[in-house]
């Protein structure tokens, strides 16, 4: 399956179309408040579709909506609902496509019935409009929320694709690889082979797709080490540009647990700055294609059709893996056979959607790079819902649990002192005692110390400086009672 980003524009003309089975147009990008589209950018117009449908391939319209708060503002609203259903369906007969992939991220537990009603309500009038319509849905890498009821909607969507990336991205503490194969003990316990699994026990294999991505993470990172902590995420660049601007100067390896691709790289300047690139190249793409064959899935996505112009690794791959005939790229520098392109985004604000370099045209307008972003298929990094995702990965780490312990510790240590506070025997037994005093605020320090050491909000230097702080205090405290202690007797 294809997914062709409306920014490609005429992109197409340089594909040869073998490879692909369908194609999804982004996007429909829906207004939460009315159901009417913010953009449908060139869906009426773009010769692309007529070109698909004359090489028998699926058209399809994403419908995308973005965020907690979009998504619970829609679909509480049946008016907003029914436009929607309404303007899709004209759509869909003006170009004569073939149905609708629909694209909410970030959709809560608390809407899982509203979400439920508008799928059904959704594919029951599109199979009235026209019986061949298909109804696709993407699901998350994880499915935190519980917002997807499997035993109502399975009837009534024709396909699901999981969005197999972005594992670790803008808001992961250390870099790592995008699309996982397995995790051992290295990496966070999310990966493709997990989440095969699990959408595999609620739904059909074969009505699931697996889209994987054609971009990657670039790091600064501490150091060249793997789990190496992250100083600055510098965002989501295409393969071309890796293929161009990292891989044709850098090593490239293949992490074997995950079977992710990755470059580390030193960048000197007034000061040496090191990198982390984690991406998807030809060997990589072998193993996680064979995971489809071995799960036997519906097929492959991949997000997104233009990111690899001019190479054709991944193709050779698809053609190899799932049938179909070895590519070449075009004298144009296209390429020279389709490639399946996934459903559901997955870059960050700082990368694709944000300049050319990268491969993505955002015109540069803020309102344009805002669309881009979304339409990337990012969750808001500052929704709660993925706040709460990013915590319950960290929590398996013995790390962050020791974290928790510690600062559950100090809270109820100072709610506990407060409320012992409102006795008078405990405050005078308190204050009347100096080693006391001592004791309970080494403790607290000590505990601080570590929990903001832990979280990075102080530096090995100043935890460094703190403890030659108190301990030179403690040792001028010593040598002042020490001296008075022989001076006491001096007439």
């Amino acid at each position: 399956m294809g997914w062709y980003p409306y920014w490609e524009k005429d992109y197409y003309k340089k594909l040869n179309l073998s490879l692909l089975t369908t194609v999804a147009y982004f996007s429909y990008e829906v207004n939460p408040k009315t159901g009417d589209p913010i953009s449908v950018h060139d869906w009426e117009t773009t010769p692309f579709i007529d070109t698909l449908k004359t090489k028998g391939k699926r058209v399809l319209l994403t419908v995308s909506n973005f965020g907690l708060h979009n998504n619970k503002r829609f679909l509480k609203n049946t008016s907003a609902t029914e436009v929607l259903i309404a303007n899709l369906i004209k759509l869909l007969k003006k170009r004569g496509a073939h149905g609708v992939c629909i694209d909410f991220e970030g959709v809560s537990k608390n809407e899982k019935t509203a979400y439920t009603n508008f799928l059904l309500t959704l594919s029951n009038r599109l199979k009235q409009a026209d019986k061949n319509y298909q109804i696709y849905m993407t699901v998350p890498n994880v499915n935190w929320s519980d917002a997807i009821d499997f035993k109502a909607i399975n009837q009534a969507i024709d396909c699901f694709v999981i969005m197999g990336y972005d594992y670790y991205g803008k808001e992961s503490k250390v870099a790592g690889p995008v699309a996982p194969m397995a995790s051992a003990k290295t990496w966070e316990p999310f990966n493709l082979t997990t989440t095969v699994d699990y959408y595999t026990k609620n739904l059909p294999s074969t009505k699931i797709l697996l889209a994987l991505p054609t971009y990657g993470s670039l790091w600064e990172t501490k150091d060249l080490n793997l789990q190496s902590k992250v100083k600055k995420f510098l965002g989501s660049r295409t393969f071309s540009y890796i293929k161009t601007n990292i891989e044709k100067n850098e090593a490239v390896y293949i992490e074997p647990i995950s079977k992710s691709a990755y470059s580390v790289y030193a960048v000197k300047g007034k000061k040496t700055t090191y990198r982390q690139c984690w991406f998807e190249n030809a060997t990589s793409y072998e193993y996680k294609t064979q995971l489809i064959k071995d799960k036997k899935l519906r097929g492959l996505g991949i997000w997104a059709l233009g990111y690899a112009k001019g190479y054709s690794d991944y193709w050779d791959v698809i053609a190899k893996q799932l049938g179909g005939v070895p590519t070449a790229t075009t004298a144009g520098g296209g390429l020279a056979a389709g490639g399946f392109a996934g459903v559901g985004g997955g870059t960050g604000s700082n990368g694709l959607a944000s300049n050319t370099a990268n491969g993505v045209n955002a015109q540069q307008s803020p309102t344009v790079v805002s669309a881009v972003v979304n339409t990337l298929g990012l969750r808001d990094p500052n929704s709660k819902i993925n706040r709460v995702e990013k915590k319950l990965v960290t929590v398996t780490n013995y790390k962050t649990i020791l974290l928790y312990v510690m600062s559950f510790v100090i809270f109820f240590a100072c709610v506990g002192f407060v409320i012992a506070m409102f006795s008078a025997n405990t405050r005078n037994n308190f204050f009347n005692n100096a080693a006391l005093k001592k004791y309970y605020a080494a403790t607290v320090l000590v505990l601080l110390i570590v929990v903001f050491r832990m979280q990075n909000w102080i530096t090995n230097g100043n935890v460094h400086m703190i403890i030659g702080f108190v301990t030179g205090a403690y040792a001028f405290y010593l040598i002042n009672k020490y001296i008075e202690e022989k001076q006491k007797d001096l007439p």
